[in-house]
């Protein structure tokens, strides 16, 4: 089946059912989903139908199609829910011998007016589109249904429910099912529909870097719905309400697992291996439980109280955080003699890398790698202020760094950078509250010497950059200017140009490490080369998000379960990764700007590390919870 029979993808009509479509259309045919590398009979989407098989059921699968949408319709405008309902009768009727012309004239009405009337995204698209293609475009099978010629069988098909945003989030949350929770002022229920796969939803509130907002679908239509904040919303109704909110474990299970690290992706597995009924170790080095979210964001980005109160809801769970507990050298073989069935190695990325200029290694107190200026803020050292203080780099280690500066008492906070403000990673909120804030900005500027006197830092030697070719990442790499050296007074200097994983604990044993210097691991089930090891986050993948680390825990969790019960592990992850790309126009939405959160007044922060950014109250949350267009993408196929 490697040619296509039929689609309508995208509203694109493809007919090859004579075998007479040149091939030069036949390959403008985009499937909508790879499936696993699978080749289905039929695909029936929110966008349409794509048929390989000429013989494939499509009476059937336009049932099994209606059932799933059913599911997913909310009910609120009840224009979809009745509509659905009303097809599903119909189509019972005719297997049922009572059919006739009129009733697939009456579901080919019925899809149009639901598309027309609905008030939501799914409604419009998803709910009754690919029926209705079905109806038009094998008209003679239904007419068959209805004469009694033809059967409409209610076998099992393969499903995915998806949404542009739900495809753009690492850790696959149900964005739209959270958001209409919201709107319905059911706080509480949307915390519970976020923790499914968001343990830490107060710290990703306040701290993750969205891509989900880059996706919205209203960012072609006014402002992306504020998906952050309305999950903050959820959290904050939750913090003073929660007791042990995380639910009750499953009966105990034999077998203890241990983790190495309590940052987002050892939490999460934490939570999820106890939720199973696992006896859960963490082991930590540091005296606080969080990682980098904790000795890595500074308290006016995310309070302490906040991944404090999300913490000790998994140790009511029963896990058991050994805090200054660190695991020098790794003994497998004394944890199993100990009972433990599985280890997870989440020890995150806390060491500093390296920028590539003289002088950086003469091991001056002034000269400082940017995660352990957090990291020594976070755990209450003293930080003696200095006029002026330059931060290389451009990331958001970069810029947490430079307005923790400000906070401290420094007088002068320069952030040197090799490429341009367009190319910095750092989030573009960060750097206009920095720059709200009186963090100065020094781009196409690279260093090449810190200069010492007397063990003290006075300058740096800088060079001008140029933009060259895009490198690997897409970014224009950049490149000096030739005699372009000049010289920067300061008293200190910040290097925050990456992080690594420090994996000393591993000397003694046979783990295989890349040779980026992280731990390699199965690329579906995070296992190492030794069965019962499994490693995730930033130890895996260098440095990454905070949602890609609780994700990465999420995952982990399944499979030490499934390693540790005997199954196969590959079989625990749930068909994903769906090209939403493509749709079909959904009609007029209404212009509706986005409700902004208020911030703290410039004046009122350089003098401490109180929460810049403001919540939205339950009203505001409910608010802007109505933007949500409900984006589902519901897949079904054979």
């Amino acid at each position: 089946m490697n040619t296509v029979s039929f689609s309508s993808w995208n509203g694109k009509i493809v007919d090859n059912r004579n075998g007479q479509v040149p091939a030069s259309k036949l390959a403008e045919v985009k499937f909508p989903e790879k499936l696993d590398g699978q080749e289905p009979a039929a695909v029936m989407g929110w966008d349409g139908i794509v048929v390989r098989d000429a013989q494939a059921d499509i009476l059937s699968l336009t049932l099994a199609y209606l059932r799933e949408a059913r599911k997913l319709s909310c009910g609120e405008c009840s224009v979809c829910m009745i509509g659905i309902d009303k097809v599903i009768g119909i189509m019972k009727a005719m297997m049922e011998g009572q059919g006739s012309a009129e009733s697939v004239e009456e579901i080919e009405e019925i899809a149009v007016g639901v598309a027309a009337n609905s008030k939501c995204n799914y409604g419009r698209t998803a709910a009754l589109v690919p029926v209705l293609d079905a109806v038009r475009y094998f008209r003679d099978d239904f007419l068959a249904l209805a004469n009694g010629e033809k059967k409409a069988s209610e076998k099992a098909y393969s499903t995915a429910v998806t949404a542009p945003c739900i495809e753009a989030c690492p850790a696959k949350l149900d964005i739209p099912g959270y958001i209409e929770l919201i709107r319905n002022n059911r706080f509480g229920d949307s915390l519970d529909l976020i923790r499914k796969r968001c343990i830490l939803p107060g710290v990703l509130g306040r701290a993750c870097t969205h891509p989900c907002e880059s996706a919205c679908v209203r960012n072609d239509i006014d402002e992306t719905l504020a998906i952050r904040l309305l999950k903050r919303a959820a959290a904050d109704y939750g913090l003073a309400r929660d007791g042990n909110a995380l639910g009750n474990p499953a009966a105990e299970r034999e077998g203890k697992v241990a983790i190495v690290g309590a940052g987002p992706a050892g939490l999460a597995a934490a939570y999820h291996l106890r939720l199973m009924g696992y006896q859960v170790t963490i082991f930590e080095a540091l005296p606080v439980a969080g990682g980098m979210a904790m000795v890595g964001i500074p308290a006016y980005r995310l309070p302490r109280n906040i991944l404090n109160h999300e913490v000790e809801l998994i140790e009511k769970m029963g896990v058991d955080i050994r805090l200054n507990s660190r695991v020098t050298q790794l003994d497998w073989d004394g944890l199993q003699q100990q009972g433990y069935r599985a280890l997870f190695l989440a020890v995150g990325a806390h060491v500093g890398t390296r920028v590539g200029c003289s002088g950086e290694d003469a091991g001056s107190e002034d000269f400082v790698q940017g995660a352990e200026f957090l990291r020594k803020i976070a755990l209450g050292g003293k930080v003696q202020p200095r006029n002026k203080v330059v931060i290389i780099g451009g990331g958001n280690v970069a810029l947490d760094c430079a307005r923790s500066c400000l906070r401290l008492g420094f007088k002068d906070v320069e952030i040197l950078y090799r490429r341009s403000r367009k190319e910095m990673p750092a989030r573009q909120e960060e750097i206009r509250e920095a720059e709200e804030e009186g963090v100065k900005f020094n781009f196409l500027k690279a260093p090449v010497s810190v200069i010492m006197r007397e063990g003290k830092v006075v300058e740096v030697e800088c060079i001008k950059m140029r933009l060259g070719e895009p490198d690997e990442s897409g970014r224009r790499r950049p490149v000096e200017i030739p005699g372009s050296e000049f010289v920067m007074k300061t008293d200190m200097v910040i290097a925050a140009t990456g992080q690594a994983p420090d994996l000393k604990l591993l000397e003694k044993n046979a783990i295989n490490v890349t040779n980026w210097g992280t731990i390699q691991v199965d690329p579906v089930g995070y296992g190492t080369n030794i069965p019962g090891i499994f490693a995730g986050g930033d130890c895996v993948t260098g440095p990454a998000t905070l949602i890609e680390a609780l994700d990465a825990g999420n995952k982990v969790a399944r499979s030490m379960d499934a390693f540790i019960q005997d199954r196969d592990f590959r079989k625990e992850f749930e068909f994903n990764d769906i090209n939403t790309g493509e749709q079909r126009d959904i009609g007029f939405v209404p212009v509706t700007p986005a409700r902004k959160p208020v911030f703290l007044e410039v004046s009122k922060r350089l003098n401490n590390f109180d929460e810049v950014e403001g919540g939205f109250s339950a009203a505001e949350a409910i608010d802007e919870a109505r933007r949500c267009l409900r984006c589902y993408r519901l897949l079904v196929w054979e």
